[in-house]
């Protein structure tokens, strides 16, 4: 694990360093502190479910517990997940989420316990400021360490480590924030078992409601997140029953201080093409609150 471990961060190296190397540096642009700018990067809106658009400023600290519900007929999966945030640089972060099974049910199989911990670096290797609007692109790079377990039923982790690459691009201006991001996961085998590799595709776009310049922002947040997966192999065998694709649609409120982030909503299915005989999916409840140091 430790040889995966340091193999990810050289790779992560040589990805972002000739990106780093082309850096300009540009007279800062001091925005308007109205609407989702009323407050500092950190602060602003973002995703619920989606991945990424985790830039905040050097230095800038952050802990967060992410909790989630997926529900669906004869199927239960409840999970939480605390994290923590750092801005190593104003354009590079890392954030490590270590995430707890609290329960996992399927028909009569139920489980329970730590899933595969995760590992993310993000790049903005795209930054354009104005005094109303900051444009924004970021690579993400994250690693999964096979914490979790994939012989329990149903799993809480895959098994083995895995592997993510994807892109994000955003606009927040005062009253508007745009967002879409796509990815790549991939998992590696252990024990002739490989869980099939995911292909993630998210837009969204928030309104702000009210704020007050630096005190807080409210905001409405509408948000589409799918992903593709791969069939399971079993011993070089295909799982016929794993695998498909799934899209959730959904609404979250968005509340925010100098210190304190509040994010709920509710996500329902809107299409779904699950492979084989499996359970599907109906509703995607999830609350996020993170407070900064």
């Amino acid at each position: 694990m430790k040889k995966v471990f340091f193999y990810y961060l050289i790779t992560s190296f040589f990805i972002l360093s000739p990106i780093s190397a082309q850096e300009k540096k540009e007279e800062t642009v001091k925005q308007l502190k109205i609407g989702n700018l009323a407050l500092a990067t950190s602060q602003r809106p973002g995703p619920l479910i989606g991945f990424g658009q985790n830039i905040v400023d050097k230095g800038d600290f952050q802990a967060f517990v992410f909790s989630n519900y997926l529900w669906s007929n004869k199927k239960t999966f409840i999970e939480i997940a605390p994290s923590i945030l750092y801005g190593i640089k104003d354009n590079l972060s890392i954030f490590i989420e270590s995430a707890y099974a609290a329960k996992f049910k399927i028909n009569n199989n139920c489980s329970k316990g730590m899933e595969d911990l995760l590992v993310q670096l993000e790049y903005a290797f795209y930054d354009k400021d104005t005094i109303t609007k900051t444009d924004q692109i970021t690579l993400v790079t994250s690693i999964t360490l096979p914490t979790g377990s994939v012989f329990k039923n149903p799993p809480t982790g895959f098994g083995a480590p895995g592997f993510f690459l994807g892109f994000t691009a955003s606009r927040m201006a005062t009253d508007w924030y745009y967002f879409t991001s796509a990815a790549v996961a991939l998992t590696m085998s252990h024990n002739n078992i490989k869980s099939g590799n995911q292909f993630l595709y998210q837009f969204g776009l928030s309104k702000n409601i009210s704020y007050k310049s630096d005190k807080w922002i409210f905001n409405w947040m509408i948000e589409l997140d799918g992903t593709y997966m791969q069939r399971n192999k079993i011993a070089g065998k295909i799982d016929p029953n794993s695998g498909g694709n799934t899209v959730f649609l959904g609404a979250s409120l968005w509340f925010s201080t100098q210190r304190f982030i509040l994010q709920a909503g509710i996500s329902g299915v809107i299409s779904q093409h699950l492979f084989g005989i499996q359970k599907r999916d109906k509703y995607l409840a999830a609350i996020d609150i993170g407070w900064k140091f």
